[in-house]
């Protein structure tokens, strides 16, 4: 916010030539009336009709006060002009122009009544107590406000985080003599008087170093039967994909063990975001993040604790996959289909640094990331392995090897251990023979998420193309699948 632009100033030829006519108009005195000074030549304590004395003495004192105040306004322009830091609100030049015209006026009335300086200044004294003790609310909000823009503590826009009980996020929208309005998560407006806004206890998140924005706590109770150390990794993983896919959450968040209470175990994540978004909104994406990924790592959300035999252990991993299987290309098949795929598939455990896929092998099979993290890498001119893509819990990787039988496209290496499940082409053609119209489904969804991919890149696929390619590669899948051109 500039403050500038509150504060009226006369341009400098006029505000120079204001100034020189206090010079003439004090000789033009002299020349006609002996004095240079208005109240040597007029005494307004004598009852006498008006002289032109009188006028022109009372007009000395009008002149000088406009000077005094344009130079004060003319001086703060300049100053807020060539300062970057901290400038002088136009409220404060408000309180100093009722200053200055007080002072000039009480002044005036001294030397041209020809009373007691210090009879006047008591009763002025006396008055002005009297003036401030009934408005002293109203003087404590403006002296507030000047405190509040001289130490620049907060703009119109900016973004606070109140602390302590009842606390909240809110922005400034607007700020005067006597109120700071803000606005809540929710757009209702508040407006807050600034003696008890300087009081607060707040944070300017919009004040903040660069990249810095409201950060926030989430709560989860958790089960003590499950492993701690586990729950803090899939707590960071699922931080780590909340911010690489959402531009509102920034790169910083910790995961912790806070407490252990009646077996239960408490864990704080505490994120950074977007101060513009409510909390609960933020809280939500961060829930549903945290929810794939609990899923998916077998995390119990019960109040007791499952024993799982050995027996079982495979079938439950398998059965995490009817939580997500939407997330990639199997969201054309329905949840029985997927069972009888999931029945049939392979899990696969691959060590961290291990080496899943490697570029120009032809397979026909693709994976299901359930728990771990992957990192998708292509050779560039220096044949150094550069990353071009991370691999969720609950993404696909391979799938165009499964479909159409083409060579692997880029290296897959595990970040950490991983668990996967494995589908291959004997375990989806059944699927296939007996629905073969979920051919043309998965070739939309494949060539709609290629769209997608391209639009990120400002590219945009025209819907006849999009048909078009679509058509190419259910006839490159079914030829794959059942020889057929």
């Amino acid at each position: 916010m500039k403050i500038n632009h509150n504060i009226f100033s006369l341009p400098k030829p006029i505000y120079w030539l204001l100034v020189i006519s206090n010079f003439i108009y004090a000789f033009w005195l002299n020349n006609s009336f002996g004095s240079f000074w208005g109240w040597n030549v007029s005494d307004l304590a004598d009852k006498h009709m008006a002289r032109l004395e009188d006028i022109v003495a009372i007009a000395q004192f009008v002149l000088f006060a406009v000077t005094v105040d344009m130079s004060i306004r003319h001086f703060v322009v300049r100053f807020n002009g060539i300062t970057k830091g901290h400038q002088i609100p136009a409220i404060l030049v408000q309180a100093l122009t009722i200053i200055c015209y007080g002072i000039i006026g009480l002044f005036g009335f001294i030397m041209l009544y020809d009373h007691s300086a210090g009879q006047i200044l008591a009763t002025s004294g006396a008055i002005g107590f009297g003036i401030a003790y009934v408005l002293r609310e109203t003087i404590a909000d403006i002296v507030a406000c000047i405190q509040i823009q001289t130490d620049g503590l907060i703009s119109i826009g900016d973004q606070i985080q109140v602390r302590g009980d009842g606390g909240g996020y809110y922005e400034i929208v607007q700020m005067d003599r006597r109120m700071v309005t803000i606005k809540t998560v929710l757009q209702y407006t508040v407006r807050v008087p600034n003696r008890r806004f300087i009081n607060m206890d707040y944070i300017n998140l919009s004040k903040q170093t660069t990249e810095m924005g409201a950060r926030r706590i989430l709560e989860l109770d958790i089960d003590s039967g499950n492993d701690a150390d586990k729950v803090i990794e899939l707590l960071s993983q699922a931080a780590e994909y909340t911010i690489k896919n959402d531009p509102n959450f920034f790169p910083w968040y910790r995961a912790f063990l806070a407490k252990i209470n009646n077996g239960a175990y408490t864990f704080f994540l505490v994120y950074e975001c977007n101060p513009t978004i409510p909390p609960i909104r933020s809280n939500g994406i961060v829930n549903i993040s945290i929810a794939r990924f609990f899923k998916l790592g077998g995390i119990n959300m019960n109040s007791t604790v499952e024993v799982f035999k050995s027996s079982e252990i495979i079938d439950t991993v398998k059965s995490r996959i009817k939580d997500v299987y939407r997330l990639g290309v199997l969201k054309a098949l329905n949840l029985e289909q997927v069972t009888r795929l999931t029945d049939a598939a392979q899990i696969v455990n691959c060590r961290a640094n291990q080496l899943l896929i490697e570029k120009g092998h032809t397979a026909d099979s693709m994976y299901i990331l359930i728990e771990g993290g992957l990192e998708v890498t292509i050779p560039n001119e220096q044949g150094e392995q550069v990353v071009v893509a991370s691999i969720w819990p609950g993404d696909c990787v391979g799938e165009m090897s499964l479909l159409t039988g083409e060579p692997r496209s880029a290296n897959v290496r595990a970040k950490v251990h991983s668990t996967l499940m494995e589908i291959t082409k004997a375990d989806i053609a059944p699927i296939f023979e007996s629905h073969p119209e979920l051919i043309e489904e998965v070739s939309s969804v494949l060539e709609q998420r290629k769209a997608a991919n391209q639009l990120l890149l400002n590219k945009t696929i025209a819907p006849d193309e999009m048909e078009k390619s679509i058509k190419v590669l259910a006839k490159k899948i079914l030829g794959f699948f059942f020889n057929k051109g």
